[in-house]
């Protein structure tokens, strides 16, 4: 059975013009919902998933970012952290070194103690600490020790640092200190 368009033509011309015009209608209709349903719906709806999706990306690409920076930021704390970190000089010897930064900042005469210990940080690090006790210390000297220490040419820092005034003298003062040395231990 072949379709042929001159029968449908025929049908279209028998029929009252209420029903050419309620077929007209429902013709258009049908290719109004067709082109809704088709084509019209499926472009808005895919539109807004390419909107979320590329909402989406850019807040992946700010956390990317983000967590970027915060890898930098890290890294640069590493890059620090290894510099405050000695390479093991053999014949370094901390309480020496102190002893002679000591003498160039306050007297000897204001060193009531220095205790020497060395402690394991783990299978790659040693920290040497040397404890120190001065008495009557004016300001100024402490700060140019402290300077002396944190500052020279050895990775030194103070882990503690103790002040006290003295009840009868306010311009002095007695300190407790501890100074460490982080090192890398030499591998066997």
């Amino acid at each position: 059975m072949t379709f042929e368009p001159r029968l449908l033509l025929n049908y279209f011309n028998r029929l009252a013009p209420r029903e050419r015009l309620l077929l007209g209608v429902a013709v258009l209709s049908l290719v109004v919902i067709s082109l809704y349903s088709f084509v019209w719906d499926p472009l808005v709806v895919g539109h807004e998933q390419l909107d979320r999706r590329i909402a989406k990306r850019e807040s992946d690409l700010k956390e990317m970012q983000r967590q970027r920076d915060t890898y930098l930021k890290l890294v640069r704390q590493l890059e620090g952290n290894r510099a405050t970190i000695s390479e093991g000089d053999p014949n370094f010897n901390l309480l020496a070194y102190l002893q002679t930064t000591i003498a160039q900042a306050i007297t000897r005469e204001h060193v009531a103690s220095m205790n020497p210990t060395t402690k394991n940080r783990g299978p790659e690090y040693t920290e040497q600490q040397v404890e120190i006790k001065l008495t009557q210390v004016t300001l100024p000297q402490l700060v140019d020790l402290v300077y002396r220490v944190e500052k020279g040419e050895h990775p030194l820092r103070f882990s503690r640092l103790q002040i006290k005034k003295r009840v009868n003298d306010i311009h002095h003062f007695d300190v407790s200190a501890t100074v460490s040395l982080l090192a890398s231990v030499a591998p066997s």
